[in-house]
């Protein structure tokens, strides 16, 4: 009798936990927990009720949002809680003089490569072929991947709250990353309420908005799992590679972030050296959200700046195609008036004036090459880029300097070597 009494009893239990285990963690809308109608409230709804798009990418249903009307996409990509509406009161101030795009990430991804297929499919649907990315934390993390791969394509590029490529979050979380897959979903949502309310939104000057946004993103222990294997996934980049060197950057850190660690913040910055670097103050982890004035503009500011690699890469199409076609106005156009050519020939320097190299092209006329740029660096009004032509018998290497003038940038010398 006792013997069949604690039979019950466990059977009980086990259930009594297996019913744990399957409860779905708690949901609640903005609006049950935040009952201030205020201009981010109303934003929010009014954003909320727009029409969202669907694309399907290997059997797996991605949502977007698109909307705006400038000539030039903006591509926001949220973070490991988020979802395509964090950034709301970006799109707001952007969609006036932009496309932008925005998403959810599907909660099956789990790579850094399935998340790239969706987002290019999503580019592809909308016919987008240059963007600007602007990813903050496991969104920031996907925008260094999008350039390692598609550098292309990318006009400029924000890593917000974010980190690079490293070892040290995997490390840290290698206990945790094993046993939270034993977790009841309940449970693992507890835990990140208990993060938002102990660190995420003290560290944000308890902004309220930012309380009652965060718990009422969508949330399940599978997307979870899912994009920290993402946050953990590892790829190589190398900034220094003129495709990738030639991409305006911008780093935006917050001085105490609670996410992102001190020598990962260190780490990010040592890596692209050539970014501009924005530090918010007291902010914490979602600037965009809880200072989002101070973001818009920040964001604004280096959107509007011109770009030095395309003006630059403009001069030397000009020079490219003006010698290939034997265009002399179109080559002329790429050189300054007082410009010069030098080589060596069998040890003795050769100069050749500009007159004397624009004659000679229109003499040999057309001609079958391949070009292509090697390297650049800018510094301030000054250039020097490393460009090469390639004939079917012989090639030849060019070291361009060129001048920033009121007429853009030209070429005021050019010295070059026959390569094979």
């Amino acid at each position: 009798m006792k013997k069949s009494y604690f039979k019950k009893i466990i059977l009980i239990l086990i259930l009594i936990i297996i019913g744990i285990y399957f409860i779905p963690a708690p949901k609640a809308t903005f609006s049950e927990l935040y009952s201030i109608n205020d201009k981010y409230s109303k934003s929010l709804k009014e954003f909320q009720a727009k029409p969202t798009k669907e694309v399907t990418v290997n059997g797996i249903k991605w949502i977007y949002y698109t909307g705006g009307k400038g000539a030039k996409t903006i591509l926001f990509l949220h973070g490991m809680g988020g979802a395509y509406d964090l950034w709301w009161q970006q799109v707001a101030e952007f969609e006036k003089d932009y496309n932008v795009i925005t998403y959810t990430l599907p909660e099956e991804i789990n790579t850094l490569e399935k998340a790239s297929n969706g987002i290019l499919k999503i580019l592809e649907t909308e016919k987008i072929d240059h963007f600007y990315a602007v990813g903050t934390s496991m969104g920031g993390y996907i925008t260094q991947y999008l350039v390692s791969i598609i550098p292309e394509r990318i006009e400029k590029a924000v890593f917000g709250n974010t980190f690079p490529p490293n070892n040290l979050i995997e490390k840290e979380n290698a206990t945790k990353s094993k046993v939270i897959p034993y977790f009841p979903e309940i449970l693992i949502s507890k835990l990140a309420t208990k993060k938002i309310n102990n660190e995420l939104v003290p560290t944000a000057k308890n902004n309220k908005l930012l309380k009652a946004f965060l718990p009422s993103l969508p949330f399940s222990k599978k997307q979870f799992i899912n994009r920290y294997y993402i946050v953990i996934d590892k790829f190589t980049i190398n900034p220094s590679k003129y495709p990738i060197k030639r991409i305006p950057k911008l780093i935006i850190e917050s001085d105490n972030d609670p996410l992102i660690q001190p020598e990962l913040r260190k780490n990010i910055k040592e890596l692209y050296k050539d970014a501009e670097v924005y530090t918010f103050h007291n902010e914490g982890h979602f600037p965009y959200i809880n200072a989002s004035k101070e973001f818009n503009k920040v964001l604004r500011n280096f959107l509007n700046k011109k770009n030095e690699f395309l003006e630059i890469e403009k001069t030397i199409t000009n020079y490219f195609e003006g010698r290939k076609n034997a265009n002399i106005k179109q080559l002329q156009s790429a050189f300054s008036t007082n410009a010069s050519l030098y080589t060596s020939i069998d040890g003795n320097e050769i100069v050749i004036p500009l007159t004397a190299y624009l004659n000679k092209v229109k003499t040999d006329g057309f001609q079958e090459v391949k070009t292509v740029i090697l390297d650049g660096d800018i510094t301030g009004s000054i250039a020097n880029f490393k460009t090469k032509f390639i004939y079917s018998k012989k090639s030849y290497t060019d070291y361009l300097i060129l001048l920033s003038t009121l007429n853009g940038w030209k070429i005021s010398s050019k010295t070059f070597t026959q390569t094979n």
